[in-house]
């Protein structure tokens, strides 16, 4: 074989060889190209559907609930029976301390009682500072389905369950499951009303209030009472309300003069 025709063969195979690289090459890039395609498509359809007008979480639309001031996060309850000129109690309070459950379960019913019967405005201020404490979300959570509760008219009763379903163990919290379906079942948010519900909670419509109830109560809080502050915390007309620790059996009538003392 003459040298110029090996020479030839040479620069033939080299040749075709750089085909067959380039046609990988090309094939590969090809196959990136179609997963890219893919992804986008499904990132955009992702983004579509997080972003659909119906979901809070998504477009960032937050809500208020309805017997709440907006500013301060303060609920007010039975605001339509307040008597006039009838005292304020505000009721600082974290969904899982365990004294509020005490405190619940001894002057829930006459504080109630008063509140239905206009001769108290009652106000709860909810926080949720013992979630550092007991290393969990809970608190916040159950802010925030309380006040999911309220945006379909059942914030007493879903307030009332949290408390009388509070675990026995301090900070083994709250579970999903029970704050969006058993709770409010147990409170009585039963067809479109529990689905709206589960929605609030499921997007975390409130969560902005929550946040700002919190750290306002809290402030507030401190400030009436200083290092000394925890909850349950109670005030009258504004001020700082301990007297009703001192009754050991309380009757509608007891508390009501007691808070009518303090004011």
């Amino acid at each position: 074989m003459s040298q110029s025709k090996q020479s030839r063969r040479e620069a033939l195979r080299a040749q075709q060889e750089a085909e067959v690289r380039a046609a990988k090459r090309k094939k590969v890039i090809g196959v990136i190209a179609g997963v890219v395609v893919v992804v986008v498509a499904v990132v955009a359809g992702v983004f579509a559907f997080t972003n659909r007008s119906d979901s809070p979480s998504a477009s960032g639309a937050q809500v208020n609930p309805p017997s709440a001031d907006k500013d301060s996060g303060v609920y007010t309850i039975k605001s339509g029976t307040v008597k006039q000129g009838a005292p304020t109690l505000t009721i600082y309070e974290d969904y899982q301390c365990p004294i509020c459950k005490q405190t619940e379960d001894t002057y829930g019913d006459s504080i109630r009682s008063l509140a239905k019967s206009g001769d108290i405005k009652l106000q709860y201020r909810t926080l949720t500072f013992l979630d550092d404490n007991m290393r969990n979300d809970s608190s916040y959570k159950a802010a925030m389905a309380a006040a999911g509760a309220d945006m379909v008219g059942k914030l007493e009763a879903y307030h009332d369950v949290v408390y009388r379903n509070q675990p026995e163990q301090e900070g083994t919290g709250y579970t999903d499951e029970q704050l969006r379906t058993t709770f409010p079942k147990e409170a009585g948010i039963t067809g479109a009303d529990l689905t709206k519900f589960q929605k609030y909670y499921d997007d975390k419509a409130t969560s902005d209030f929550v946040k700002n109830a919190a750290s306002k109560g809290l402030a507030e809080g401190q400030k009436l009472a200083g290092d000394q502050f925890g909850t349950p915390f109670f005030t009258v007309n504004g001020k700082k309300y301990t007297d009703w620790q001192n009754i050991s059996s309380p009757t509608p009538e007891t508390l009501l003069a007691s808070i009518k003392k303090a004011a």
